[in-house]
């Protein structure tokens, strides 16, 4: 199996992760990087916990023990670590190298999705027409203007 993170990748991984959740057991943690890299990828907790206990002793996090679960937090060390940027994960290469897909999801299956959740009612007021038909051209620009951004990345 293709390596996933390269090495120090995981460490700054878990910071990220850590000080997105503010303060997260390890399960949590797993389960937001698993999130993160793509649901083709699981975590093993034989590499996430030994990391965690060397950023716990090299202070870049504390934890303490809550309801029987090791609850971790970013210490003023770990976040200098994250705010130097330079070792900001890369998540796209990251995912790329999980093997994870593009979701599967459609722009119609979106649309549809979209449509469901709409009331199904007779008799709009022009007034209320013409606010409908004015969110629809925003979100429409918006929509042009994710996939050509997609375009100028893909």
């Amino acid at each position: 199996m293709a390596r996933v993170f390269n090495r120090g990748e995981l460490k700054v991984a878990l910071l990220s992760v850590i000080a997105s959740l503010g303060e997260g057991h390890g399960y949590a943690i797993m389960q937001e990087l698993q999130q993160r890299v793509g649901s083709h990828w699981r975590p093993s907790p034989g590499a996430i916990y030994p990391a965690l206990v060397a950023l716990e002793e090299a202070g870049a996090v504390t934890s303490d023990e809550r309801d029987g679960l090791r609850v971790y937090r970013l210490t003023d060390e770990g976040a200098a670590v994250l705010d130097a940027g330079e070792a900001a994960p890369a998540w796209r290469d990251i995912s790329r190298r999980a093997g994870a897909r593009p979701p599967r999801i459609t722009l119609g299956r979106l649309l549809e999705r979209f449509e469901l959740g709409l009331p199904r009612r007779a008799g709009l007021t022009a007034e209320q027409a013409e606010s409908i038909d004015a969110a629809l051209t925003r979100t429409r620009n918006d929509i042009t203007a994710i996939l050509e951004q997609g375009a100028e990345h893909g």
